[in-house]
């Protein structure tokens, strides 16, 4: 879009700077495009089957898609995130949300005002104290929210301590310690407020899926997923539904 665009705008004289180079076969494809004047280069942008990059001014950026998935409950809503290169936190982070709703309709969040907390923080010099305690909660909310969702009766903190170390050691969560009394991140917490302060974005949640806030704690969930992924390289998709069936199993 940016290059299309970028055409234009161009004047006729100009447009022969402008150069687009397709390739596909059984193996791969690719696609480039690019803006050259002489010796100069100051847009490129090339395009690969699960990601892109560009070159601006001599500025490269990557950009990675996950793989689109459905809401659990709400599968009329296909879901991405799209993650850049994020130098200050030293990783791939999600800057975007791309949803499909049904009737055709897309829409795109940014979510950039998740990376700026996270960088205002690691500026600040406390960003290792934090995510220290980050994944923890992350964690430990996820696998009292398990013990929760199986209803099982007379749990005390004993046996919640029981399960938790079960679930770490099958999901294999290295150093990973455990609260009984965490109920939410604070990842979470900052995703929900990025998305509802969305007013377009809520106001195609009531109109096309007629779930509201229901639909936006499956989307906050996912979003934060990925950037705990992004933190801390490790996934925390299945824990939730891990921890249930330990605690029926310990039940």
């Amino acid at each position: 879009d940016l290059f299309c665009k970028l055409y234009e705008l161009s004047s006729p004289s100009c447009r022969g700077n402008f150069h687009f180079q397709h390739y596909k076969d059984a193996e791969c494809q690719y696609t480039n495009l690019c803006i050259k004047d002489g010796e100069d280069i100051p847009l490129c942008i090339m395009i690969r089957q699960d990601h892109y990059y560009y070159e601006i001014m001599n500025r490269t950026v990557l950009c990675v898609d996950t793989q689109s998935a459905h809401l659990k409950r709400y599968s009329d809503i296909n879901i991405k995130a799209s993650t850049y290169v994020c130098e200050p936190l030293c990783c791939l982070f999600p800057e975007r949300l791309q949803l499909s709703l049904s009737g055709g309709i897309t829409f795109s969040v940014d979510l950039k005002n998740i990376e700026e907390t996270l960088i205002a923080m690691a500026e600040k010099g406390n960003l290792c104290d934090w995510k220290e305690q980050e994944r923890k909660a992350a964690i430990s909310s996820r696998i009292n929210l398990g013990i929760a969702q199986a209803g099982v009766t007379a749990i005390d903190d004993a046996i919640k301590n029981k399960i938790a170390a079960k679930v770490i050691e099958n999901t294999n969560l290295k150093n990973a310690a455990f609260e009984p009394n965490y109920a939410q991140s604070s990842v979470t917490q900052i995703v929900y407020s990025c998305l509802f302060k969305n007013e377009i974005l809520m106001n195609m949640l009531e109109e096309s899926s007629s779930h509201g806030l229901l639909c936006l704690n499956e989307l906050t969930e996912y979003v934060a997923l990925q950037v705990h992924n992004s933190l801390f390289s490790e996934d925390l998709s299945s824990l939730v539904e891990t921890t249930k069936n330990e605690a029926h199993h310990q039940s």
